[in-house]
């Protein structure tokens, strides 16, 4: 049960501080951590945009998976309750990084499309 807790406690500060920090341009374009759309991983300025585009949803998902981690570490629940609320909020955080990397594709399409016309000029 601590172990859980600990898990989602950590995952959602990691979801929230990648995405922030590819948002900030301080991560770059890479195979590991980010949004990694096809249109998100053409250029550094569709990363760039692509993940500030994505904030409020990652940074849902990860308060989810904080919040949830914490209920587990601070009220003791037990297995019957663990279970159903690590699948649900789960559940959430996998929708809300959908929704991220939804907002994020045309985001980075309009960078592209900027960065290519900057180009011509």
């Amino acid at each position: 049960m601590i172990i859980s807790g600990i898990i989602f406690v950590l995952g959602g500060i990691l979801v929230v501080a990648v995405n922030e920090a590819a948002a900030r341009g301080r991560l770059g374009v890479n195979s590991v951590a980010g949004i990694r759309t096809r249109a998100v991983m053409m250029s550094e300025a569709a990363w760039t945009a692509g993940h500030r585009a994505a904030r409020i949803p990652m940074g849902l998902a990860g308060l989810v998976m904080v919040l949830t981690g914490a209920a587990i570490l601070l009220l003791r629940l037990d297995g019957d309750t663990i279970g159903p609320l690590v699948l649900a909020s789960a559940a959430a955080a996998v929708l809300l990084v959908l929704v991220g990397a939804t907002m994020a594709t045309p985001a980075a399409n309009r960078a592209l499309v900027h960065s290519e016309e900057d180009e011509r000029h």
